[in-house]
């Protein structure tokens, strides 16, 4: 049966630091410190989550029936899983800092909160990593399409702490230092239960908000006949090969956190020391005492960390011979994994679309551009949902989720963006998301500014789509732009008759703001 991971013991370092802080610190510093860091936990969560989702979307995922499955396809499919499945738990990690904030008394900030422009330095981060294959170590992270190259980015963020570092909540050079830091603040004598009890648990995002696996998540181990009968039956004697079931891998392991649940409410220290745990955790692997990060992020062995789901991906890519001297020696790199991938094979077989670098809005053509803001609309408005979260009364809070966050993840931004990636640029390139900082106003008026982003799309789309040939890839397209609108926002014509995304502003009346565009 699946185990929790125990909480982490302090290490030499880390007690000396909380010794530190005990002798030269007072009460009023340590709290304002724990509060400043947590939100800045929070902007590095958040700034690595449109990164890894730019890469996904980069992926065509699923192009053949599971019969047909090659390795080029296979490997698609498990790079989607798996860098999905780190997204999730991204977002997990976010939702868990805020939680501890909250708990703090302190509302969380995310609308606006996101970096002003990719490639971007984590906030706070000392610009040191392996060395990429340039022979690099400045660490500016781009958004970009799946490559070699964008692994080695996803591995500097997700750099190993290694055993005994000393906690740094400036200058870190790895996120776990980062997080020990908060540890340490958290472990000192002025730190009481009684502090994390100033914002109501039953106001915080609850742990039934989140589930570590989705059809996202999910890649076969290889072919699969996706006719066979899923286990307890027993496979018919023409089954060539097993069912989809039997042949689905869930990246996200269910033992993958420190306390009752993924995601926890906190109400003392110990919850709060339950919440960075995990986080550190799944992000960098299980410590191993007096040795370093191990593989794995969970006692049972059932999932790997972060740092090692991406080098496992890398392991897979003809230039990754010869790399792993520039690597940390724990946890140990794996041997180069077969068969071999090239950049060059995935893009000419069209399961990789060839994404700009680090797209913006301005760069795209002028009659794209209502469409690309759009996008950084919805993305901007997903932050403010969860922001008001806190705000929801607690027995609807379920409710709102799944119509707030559930609709906007999964029938809007998801669609829309398999929607504009088709949108051709010229020379190959197609169009690619973008997570901007836009400007949606006060939350209380700002789903009235995602309807006017939403219409100046709508607009833009009617105006690419005229006098095009209704069968072409294009016009489908503009067609699909239109509809996913529709289904965000409510717009003056539309045939949509579903619900659209809720207006959070009766949440937001009369409510003084910090934070985000204002």
């Amino acid at each position: 049966m699946p185990q929790s991971d125990p909480i982490t013991p302090l290490t030499p370092a880390e007690q000396a630091f909380v010794d530190h802080l005990d002798a030269t610190s007072n009460r009023d510093q340590v709290i304002g410190w724990l509060k400043r860091d947590l939100q800045t936990a929070i902007e590095i969560e958040l700034a690595t989550i449109p990164i890894y989702l730019n890469t996904y979307y980069s992926l065509v995922r699923n192009t053949t029936t599971g019969e047909g499955l090659g390795p080029l396809e296979q490997f698609v499919n498990k790079a989607g899983g798996v860098i999905m499945s780190v997204a999730v738990e991204e977002m997990l990690h976010m939702s868990l800092s805020s939680n501890v904030l909250f708990s703090l008394g302190v509302a969380p900030q995310l609308y606006g909160r996101a970096p002003k422009q990719y490639p971007t330095p984590l906030p706070y981060h000392k610009r040191v990593g392996p060395k990429g294959p340039h022979g690099g170590t400045d660490v500016l992270i781009p958004q970009a399409r799946l490559s070699f190259e964008q692994l080695w980015h996803f591995l500097q963020i997700e750099y190993p702490e290694q055993w005994n570092d000393p906690p740094q909540d400036r200058e870190w050079q790895t996120i776990g230092q980062f997080y020990s830091y908060i540890r340490c603040l958290i472990s000192t004598k002025f730190v009481t239960d009684a502090d994390f009890q100033n914002g109501p648990s039953a106001s915080a995002i609850q742990p039934f908000n989140y589930s570590p696996n989705n059809v996202d998540t999910v890649y076969p181990t290889g072919k699969f006949d996706p006719w066979t009968p899923a286990p307890p039956v027993p496979p018919p004697s023409w089954a060539a090969a097993p069912s989809a079931s039997a042949a689905a891998v869930y990246p996200d392991a269910p033992d993958s956190h420190a306390g009752p649940a993924e995601l926890v409410t906190v109400s003392s220290r110990r919850d709060a020391a339950i919440a960075i745990d995990t986080i550190c955790d799944q992000g960098e692997g299980y410590p191993t005492p007096n040795v370093g990060p191990g593989p794995d992020d969970d006692p049972s062995k059932d999932e790997e960390s972060h740092y090692m789901k991406f080098l496992t991906l890398q392991a897979q890519y003809a230039e990754y011979t010869g790399t792993t001297e520039h690597l940390p020696a724990q946890p140990t790199p794996p041997p180069q994994q077969m068969p071999i991938m090239h950049d060059s094979d995935l893009l000419k077989a069209q399961l990789v679309v060839d994404f700009p670098d680090n797209p913006t809005t301005a760069s795209y053509p002028a009659q794209y551009q209502p469409i690309a803001a759009f996008c950084s609309a919805c993305f901007q408005y997903m932050l403010i949902m969860t922001e008001t979260i806190y705000r929801v009364p607690p027995a609807k809070q379920k409710l709102f989720f799944n119509e707030a966050l559930h609709r906007s993840m999964i029938w809007v931004l998801d669609k829309y963006i398999r929607t504009i990636r088709d949108i051709p640029l010229g020379s190959g390139k197609y169009m690619a998301p973008v997570f901007e900082n836009v400007d949606l106003g006060a939350r209380e008026n700002s789903f009235k500014a995602l309807i006017a982003y939403g219409a100046n799309a709508i607009a833009a789309a009617y105006t690419v789509s005229a006098g095009l040939d209704p069968k072409s890839d294009l016009y489908q397209a503009m067609t699909n732009v239109i509809y996913y609108v529709c289904v965000a926002t409510p717009q003056p014509d539309s045939t949509y008759t579903g619900r659209t995304l809720p207006d959070v502003g009766p949440y937001w009346a009369g409510v003084r703001q910090s934070g985000g565009q204002q």
